[in-house]
C-alpha cells in the first residue's frame, strides 16, 4: 500500500469551507495482510452498510439526486465494465480518508475481480473528498488524473454549493478518461 504524504491539499473558499483533497489508488487487501485486517479497520468507525451504487450515509443528497447518480453509475459500469460507487459518511471518526476509502472498497468488494473499482468518498465533517481506484486501474486512472478531476470538475461545483452537480461532473470526467 502506498503513502499519500506528498499529495497536495487545497481549500474551498466558498461557504467558508476548507476541503483537503487526497487522491491515491484504492489498494486491494493483499493475501498476506488478510481480509480481517481491512474489515477490522473499517469497523473501528461505526459500520456503513452499502446501499447500492450510492451510499449516502451522511444524508447529503435528495432521493432524486441519489437516483440520478445511481443511473449514471450503472451506465458507467455498462459502458466500461468497471464498478464505481459514491459514498458519503457522516465522519471518518479520526481515520485517514485514504485508508477509509481503501478499506471500505475492499470490504464491499468494489471492482472485484480484477481490482478495477473506483470509490468516490465524501466526508463532510472533516470536509474531505477522495477518488480511490483499485490496483487494476492504476495504470489507466492515475493519481494525477484523479486530482485533475477533483480540481477541474468537482471543486467548482462544490464551491458553489452544488454537491450533486460536482459528483455528476466527476463521474462524467471519469467516463471520458476510459
Amino acid at each position: 500500500m502506498r503513502s499519500i504524504s506528498g499529495l497536495p491539499v487545497r481549500s474551498l473558499s466558498g461557504l467558508g469551507m476548507s476541503l483537503a483533497l487526497l487522491v491515491t489508488p484504492l489498494a486491494a487487501v493483499r493475501a498476506t495482510e488478510g481480509v480481517d485486517a481491512a474489515a477490522a479497520a473499517v469497523t473501528a468507525a461505526p459500520p456503513i452498510e452499502q446501499r447500492g451504487w450510492v451510499t449516502d450515509a451522511a444524508d447529503m443528497l435528495t432521493p432524486q439526486q441519489r437516483e440520478t447518480l445511481e443511473r449514471r453509475l450503472v451506465g458507467l459500469q455498462a459502458a466500461t465494465g468497471r464498478e464505481t460507487i459514491v459514498v458519503t459518511v457522516p465522519s471518518l471518526h479520526g481515520r485517514d480518508i485514504s485508508s477509509y476509502a481503501r478499506d471500505l472498497g475492499n470490504r464491499w468488494a468494489v471492482g472485484v475481480p480484477g481490482d478495477e473499482g473506483i470509490v468516490i468518498l465524501l466526508a463532510p465533517t472533516e470536509q474531505l473528498v477522495r477518488i480511490a481506484v483499485g490496483r487494476g486501474l492504476e495504470a489507466q486512472i492515475t493519481d494525477a488524473m484523479c486530482q485533475d478531476i477533483i480540481d477541474a470538475a468537482m471543486l467548482p461545483e462544490f464551491r458553489a454549493g452544488r454537491l450533486h452537480e460536482g459528483l455528476m461532473a466527476g463521474i462524467a470526467a471519469l467516463e471520458s478518461g476510459f
